[in-house]
């Protein structure tokens, strides 16, 4: 309750003064999940669904709408956006920080456009990494099993007094294939190294400045299946997909006053993505200025705008392209949030709006309004409404991708190929929340939120007139066209419980509910849309245990059931993880893990990208970290 978050509202608050359904994971809850990637790591978020792929590659989304490009899922590092400019989705086979770096996740489900902008629709998810001071000496970890096949980190921290304090890193892992239905081998493993630092410079007693960055090199492996203009008309050919890139993020903090500061942050991001169908150079610049003013002690007020330029050149292979190749975005946002103590201590209503310029659509506006009431010292309740936008992103505006080839009537050779359009726009999303909060005794506390969603303008693929084309060989072309021909209604619930029987054991459990209705509109031909409503589980439950044995002896365990997906008949599946931990010292610690312990393999989700699909299959590993402090 007492945790203090800043993702709501970009300044610190009490999580028991949040009016979001939110979930904090810790670095203690990081360090004895036994988890070895941020995605993974997710899995313990209520209402949250982690579906892997592949070996490489995820599908994360909150409250519907799950694929392998989640464009309603905003998530970031530090406040660095994480979105792609081209595929309107996180890569997550990139984002492998060092977990001991990080701080705690913060994670929104439900809507945060009013201060984040558009595409925080579904969810937030904020990684805020630790301070320089707070990894102070030396640590070195590494390890390695089945599928882990092996992978090791380190970091050092040192200080210049009390002003300067700044950490390196570096890392890499080797993981091997998931495997195929039969248990083979399914040839998708996955390589990749990274390196980076940061500094944090306090250097008179109202500035700080900090200064953080990354650079990486993946390389992963996998089946896509692409179409062909001769039999049998489609292959899936296994090919290697590399990411080469880096970051560099600033930020400048200056507190005039109690009540009054400003913060200035800047960062790039680059990165080239080369695979078999297309290859792509991203490069992203971004400055945003925020300010808090608190007035009276009844009003504190968030207000702040950011620029955001991108440019990212293609280079097409013969099924995918975009038009123009290269293309230059700029994105201007504003916002502005008023926290109002209506009942000093007791009653707060929050109202706030974002106005951003999108390059495709123009201007949008995103109001949200929020009301939170402390019950009593340890219970709170919150009610929100807020109106959320998806923007479309450069593919529903210049992709061309041919989806298959197929001998059409008379043995005519007929292709499907998808175009983006100039008529694909945003999509909305009015949400309605409750939620409520509560320390119920000294070891007991719970989390409940519900919700209900209206969706409008959402994204469909329409039909237009065929034609004849030579390229590369005589054919007819059947084209579809990005679109926004549909719109439903969803509801649901999280509800999250943490227990403490004795000082040494740590329960925490949580059920998720997740119900959507989709209706194309009158006039539209897409005969596939509606299937988006089965692409989540509509039920998912969780329980983990953490108990501290005795001769420094730690064992967790975790049992995860997910519901099956209707539209992909994937069948439902149980999932249990545990983790032996044993401290020889004060420094060294040695972990046995296990995972996906129950059955052989599973099946977890199926791309619509044309990614072959693997089974994530039983593994365990070991882990020794030494970490050595000054």
């Amino acid at each position: 309750m007492n945790i203090e978050v800043t993702s709501a509202s970009k300044t610190e608050q009490k999580l028991s003064r949040v009016a979001a359904a939110m979930f904090v994971i810790t670095q203690e809850d990081i360090r004895r999940s036994g988890m070895t990637s941020v995605a993974e790591v997710l899995r313990m978020v209520p209402g949250l669904d982690v579906a892997q792929i592949n070996a490489n590659n995820w599908a994360i989304s909150g409250r519907g709408f799950n694929e392998r490009f989640a464009d309603t899922m905003l998530v970031l590092i530090d406040s660095r956006s994480l979105y792609s400019p081209n595929f309107a989705g996180v890569f997550w086979q990139i984002e492998q920080l060092m977990l001991e770096d990080i701080e705690r996740i913060e994670v929104i489900r439900g809507p945060g456009a009013a201060v984040w902008g558009a595409n925080a629709v579904s969810g937030v998810i904020n990684i805020v990494t630790a301070k320089a001071a707070d990894t102070l000496g030396g640590l070195v970890s590494g390890g390695g099993g089945m599928q882990e096949r092996d992978f090791a980190n380190g970091r050092y921290g040192g200080s210049s007094g009390e002003k300067l304090a700044y950490r390196v890193y570096g890392g890499y892992m080797d993981r091997s294939a998931f495997e195929t239905a039969t248990g083979q081998g399914a040839g998708d493993g996955w390589y990749g190294a990274r390196g980076g630092g940061r500094m944090d410079l306090h250097y008179s007693p109202h500035d700080t400045f900090t200064l953080e960055g990354d650079a990486y090199s993946d390389s992963t492996r996998g089946q896509t299946k692409i179409a062909t203009f001769g039999p049998p008309f489609a292959t899936a050919p296994f090919s290697t997909t590399t990411y080469t890139g880096g970051d560099i993020l600033g930020t400048w903090k200056h507190g005039f006053s109690e009540n009054s500061e400003t913060s200035l942050n800047f960062y790039y991001d680059g990165l080239v993505r080369d695979d078999i169908l297309i290859a792509t150079f991203q490069n992203i610049a971004d400055i945003a200025f925020q300010h808090r003013l608190a007035i009276d002690g009844r009003q504190e007020i968030v207000w702040g705008a950011e620029y955001r330029f991108t440019s990212s050149p293609t280079t097409a292979s013969a099924v995918v392209s975009f038009t123009p190749s290269n293309l230059t975005t700029n994105l201007p946002s504003f916002f502005v949030q008023d926290e109002i103590a209506l009942i000093p201590g007791r009653l707060w209503f929050t109202p706030g709006v974002e106005f951003e310029h999108s390059p495709f659509t123009g201007f949008s506006l995103e109001p949200s309004g929020r009301l939170s009431l402390a019950v009593s010292e340890n219970q709170s309740v919150w009610l929100a409404a807020t109106q959320a936008t998806r923007t479309p992103q450069r593919s529903e505006r210049t992709l061309h991708d041919i989806v298959a080839v197929f001998p059409g009537p008379g043995g005519a050779l007929t292709s499907i190929d998808l175009f983006g359009s100039p008529a694909a726009s945003n999509g909305s999303y009015l949400d309605f929340e409750a939620g409520y909060r509560a320390q119920v005794t000294k070891t007991i506390s719970i989390d409940a939120a519900t919700f209900y969603e209206r969706y409008g303008d959402l994204q469909t693929q329409e039909p237009g007139a065929p034609f004849a084309s030579n390229n590369p060989v005589p054919h007819i072309v059947e084209p579809l066209f990005y679109a926004n021909e549909m719109h439903g209604d969803g509801y649901g619930g999280e509800f999250a419980l943490v227990w403490r029987p004795i000082n040494r054991w740590k329960v925490s459990t949580s059920y998720s509910l997740l119900r959507q209705t989709l209706h194309l509109n009158p006039g539209s031909q897409d005969p596939a849309a509606t299937l988006a409503q089965g692409d989540n589980p509509r039920h998912q439950f969780q329980l983990r245990s953490q108990v501290d044995l005795p001769h420094r002896t730690e064992w967790d365990a975790d049992i995860y059931y997910v519901g099956k997906l209707l539209d992909q008949n994937i069948p439902s599946y149980t999932r249990v993880d545990t983790r032996l931990g044993w401290h020889a010292g004060k420094s060294l610690t040695l972990d046995a893990i296990g995972q996906n312990l129950l059955q052989p393999r599973h099946l977890e989700f199926l791309s619509n990208t044309g990614l072959v699909p693997t089974y994530s299959p039983r593994r365990a590993f070991v882990r020794l970290t030494w970490n050595f402090r000054p």
